[in-house]
């Protein structure tokens, strides 16, 4: 089973090791780059951080902040290592942290560490808080030969299993994908990573499988499951 794995360029290579390291045949290429931007962080009494990039640059910038959420278990891994207290939603998504901790963000001063590319879920925050964001980084689409190449072996049937890890990079990856492309992925296993990139991959005719954690461990459960139990090959 050949795996292709789409993550941002400063990501792929550590999540195609882990997949290799669990036996699967993992092959992985950058559909997107991130550009760290500058940024303050305004008064607060709540910070979201919403990705692994983000709490990487806080991180590496020794920015202090108040009670932090963190969405992804990666992403306050990252935090906590670093000596940050954190608090994680049941399931690893905008929608999630906003039901769950809702009351604790009431009447308070929020703000969301996150990128350009950011959902309008999280600013529904906006309707009981002081709700307040900063983009800590752009997420920029690349296509270049590597991207081409893989385009080309998507089209030619080469992988079994195509792994969106966000919408951004969907949209950047289908905006290459010609008919004969789109109709490869629709024979194959398609696996988003959450909600909104399967919502995104849905309306584009696409079938996506979404594994019950929303995270690379997730994902790596659910393609051993498929494998060991519908596989054949």
């Amino acid at each position: 089973m050949k795996v292709l794995i789409l993550r941002p360029k400063e990501l792929i290579d550590e999540t195609v090791e882990a997949f290799r390291k669990k036996g699967i045949e993992a092959y992985g290429c950058a559909f997107v780059k991130i550009e760290r931007k500058n940024f303050e962080v305004p008064d607060h009494d709540i910070a979201i951080v919403t990705s692994q990039n983000s709490a990487k640059i806080i991180v590496e910038n020794g920015i202090k902040l108040n009670r932090i959420i963190a969405i992804g278990k990666k992403t306050a891994e990252v935090l906590a290592n670093a000596g940050y207290d954190v608090m994680i939603p049941s399931k690893f998504d905008s929608e999630t942290l906003v039901k769950e901790f809702a009351d604790i963000m009431r009447g308070k001063k929020v703000v969301a560490i996150r990128s350009d590319k950011g959902g309008d879920e999280l600013r529904k925050i906006a309707s009981f808080a002081d709700y307040k964001e900063v983009h800590a980084y752009e997420i920029l689409k690349i296509y270049g030969e590597e991207q081409r190449k893989e385009i080309e072996k998507v089209s030619r049937g080469y992988y079994d299993v195509i792994v969106f890890s966000s919408k951004t990079i969907a949209e950047s990856f289908l905006e290459k994908c010609d008919d004969n492309c789109i109709k490869e992925l629709k024979e194959k296993i398609i696996i988003a990573i959450g909600k909104p990139t399967a919502e995104f991959l849905k309306e584009r005719g696409l079938n996506p499988l979404i594994p019950d954690e929303y995270s690379f461990e997730g994902i790596l459960k659910l393609i051993k499951n498929l494998k060991d139990a519908n596989y054949q090959g």
